[in-house]
């Protein structure tokens, strides 16, 4: 078993199951299935000409030779407005500081042991943060932080010596667009600071490495990997050409320049999402927008459209992360999203100038957002809210932050998360990161035992499933959206699913698989660790055709019923919730179970406060007709 630590109200594990020790995987979880021939070419044939040359080009050169480039005295521009550009989570940057820890796990490992920027007994995601070095993103101009500044700097340069050879995980291009941003706003926001102090020379010592980084940066730029990792490595270039003095400047900032145009042009979809339908990615890119932003307020840049191009990029995304946050402020956690690695959402809006999050329109809203391929309902008088993602996984050139699954969901009601996304934990390839990008970790139908998509290793996909438009309508007293999809073409089956949202606060989803022949189905429901799921007392006074009572679901003092509608076995069982890196809550889950069920089949479920009279559900093959019974409503709709 792993050993686990409590701590508040998170156990941490580790990130990848120890040889030879029994995995904690949920019960329902699919085994690991090794690449073949065919599942290469399913996710090689997907990408573009040029992601194949870039990668045989950068497999060809091999090594990162950084000794072609001789060290040379470097400049800084020190820019004061650099102060009112936001830093990364200034109290914790100075307690990583203070302890002289950069794994941001425990204060063990003190500087004067040698600082981990390696692997070794730590996990890979926790060195990559260590090598982002986001807790130089700091201002220690003040007096009081004379010894963090001093901390700071020994940091750094501990870097630069245990880093010197160009080979170690450190210099991959995305480490390195990240770490250059941030030791160029530490430089220029420290530096006259720090050579009042008489550290002048190890100041020179580390612009002459950040210079030898950036020449290696401009050397393998992620053309092979394309979306995110591109658009970071534009911002790194920009923030060089724009801050260091050096003989490559002019060179960096046009290459940057002319890459950011190109980028924000393929990356910000016309709905506003960002090309890779992660939320926690579409935050990140926002607010290197809006890093870029404030730099070019500074320093104009080259090329005048560039301006245009991230005040246009920075409104559209503002807009759309507005549309996708729950009512607590944070963003939902699909395709890779996580809750501790940008900073805070809300800052991110306000900083961005928007803020109708936290005041959306009276009443009910759905919205589709065609692009990406996500729909929403919010209510505000109740501070309900459900995200519903019938998107592709990512651009077909570049799904590496895709999960196996379409048309799941998250919904909040009265402001606590109840269903979630089980969120991604680890990067590392192996159980946990199958499984957390599996069908089986989502709030979705899996068919046969089968994920929707190939997901496989840490971020590759094979054949993947082709998405319909979203639809929406109105019923009754409420609003309802509907979407569907292939992934089980190679079965037969198509799956398509309806939510629909009733005016009393009742949720409905209803489930249709066409196709022939006999199939295993399963519908998932994952709840938030908060909520207290427990078997309902059996109701045998229900009409035929009603829905039938069978969970209470307690969260704050808030009770719910679950309702389901369907033949199968129905159990409750346990998983795991990752909000973050390195972090898994126990939650309960509803593992709803079809054994060889002909088709058509429809499961439907409906998730209603408690005493909500009976809904009834005629079913046809393929569609569903509801009627809806209650105090206030009476009808019928076709969802």
């Amino acid at each position: 078993m792993h050993e686990a630590m409590f701590t508040g109200n998170s156990y941490l594990f580790p990130a990848v199951t120890p040889a030879g020790e029994a995995s904690l995987l949920p019960c329902f979880a699919a085994p690991v299935v090794h690449p073949s021939a065919g599942r290469y070419w399913r996710t090689l044939k997907h990408l573009r000409p040029s992601q194949l040359a870039y990668l045989a080009l950068h497999r060809v050169m091999g090594k990162n030779d950084i000794k072609q480039w001789p060290w040379v005295a470097v400049g800084v521009r020190a820019q004061g407005g650099l102060r009112h550009m936001a830093e990364w989570q200034p109290e914790l940057a100075r307690q990583v500081l203070r302890a002289g820890d950069v794994r941001f796990v425990k204060p063990s490992a003190q500087l004067e042991e040698g600082t981990p920027w390696h692997l070794g007994e730590v996990s890979r995601r926790q060195i990559f943060h260590a090598n982002y070095c986001d807790f130089l993103n700091v201002d220690l101009t003040c007096p009081n932080d004379v010894n963090l500044l001093h901390r700071a700097i020994d940091i750094a340069l501990s870097w630069s010596e245990q880093n010197s050879t160009g080979q170690e995980l450190a210099w991959q291009p995305f480490l390195l667009s990240l770490r250059i941003v941030n030791w160029l706003k530490f430089l220029a926001r420290n530096c006259m600071r720090a050579q009042e102090l008489g550290r002048g020379e190890q100041i020179g010592q580390l612009l002459s490495s950040l210079r030898i980084q950036i020449l290696s940066l401009e050397s393998r730029l992620e053309r092979e990997l394309l979306a995110n990792h591109l658009l970071k490595n534009a911002k790194a270039l920009i923030f060089a050409g724009t801050l260091l003095e050096a003989p490559e400047s002019g060179r960096w900032r046009k290459l940057g320049e002319r890459l950011l145009q190109e980028q924000i042009a393929e990356q910000i979809l016309s709905d506003g999402g960002h090309i890779e339908r992660s939320p926690m990615y579409h935050a990140w890119v926002l607010d290197d927008l809006l890093d870029i932003q404030q730099l070019f307020e500074l320093c104009t840049p080259d090329d005048p459209q560039c301006i245009a191009a991230v005040s246009g990029g920075i409104a559209r995304m503002a807009q759309y992360l507005s549309e996708i946050v729950h009512p607590d402020g944070e963003i939902p956690l699909l395709n890779d999203s996580q809750l501790d690695v940008t900073r805070p959402t809300a800052k991110i809006l306000s900083d961005a100038g928007v803020s109708e999050w936290v005041s959306p329109p009276s009443g009910t809203v759905l919205r589709i957002l065609p692009d990406t391929g996500y729909a929403t309902i919010r209510d505000r008088d109740s501070r309900s809210f459900l995200i519903f993602d019938c998107g592709p996984l990512g651009p077909d050139y570049q799904p590496g932050h895709g999960h196996s699954d379409v048309l799941t969901y998250e919904l909040t009601l009265h402001g606590q998360r109840v269903v979630v996304d089980t969120g991604v934990s680890s990067y590392e390839p192996g159980p946990e990161r199958q499984y957390e990008r599996s069908t089986a970790g989502h709030n979705t139908v899996r068919v046969d035992g089968l994920d929707q998509a190939e997901v496989w290793a840490s971020f590759r996909v094979g054949a993947r499933p082709k998405v319909s438009r979203l639809a929406k309508g109105e019923m009754p007293g409420g609003h309802f959206v509907r979407g569907e999809h292939s992934g089980y073409k190679r079965l037969g089956v198509k799956h398509s699913r309806a939510i629909g949202r009733l005016g009393d606060n009742s949720w409905i989803f209803a489930d249709v698989l066409q196709g022939s022949g006999r199939h295993n189905v399963e519908s998932f429901i994952h709840f938030h660790p908060s909520a207290r799921v427990s078997p309902y007392p059996e109701d045998r006074t229900r009409a035929p055709g009603a829905m039938a009572p069978r969970w209470s679901l307690q969260f704050g003092s808030e009770h719910y019923v679950l309702m389901t509608r369907g033949s199968g076995v129905i159990t409750l069982t346990s998983a795991w919730y990752a909000p973050g890196f390195a972090i898994r809550l126990p939650q309960s889950v509803i593992h709803w179970t079809q054994q060889s069920a002909p088709l058509p089949l429809s499961m439907v479920y409906a998730i209603v406060p408690e005493g909500t009279s009976t809904i009834e559900v005629d079913k046809a093959a393929d569609q569903l007709t509801m009627q809806l019974s209650d105090n206030q409503l009476n009808g019928s709709t076709v969802m």
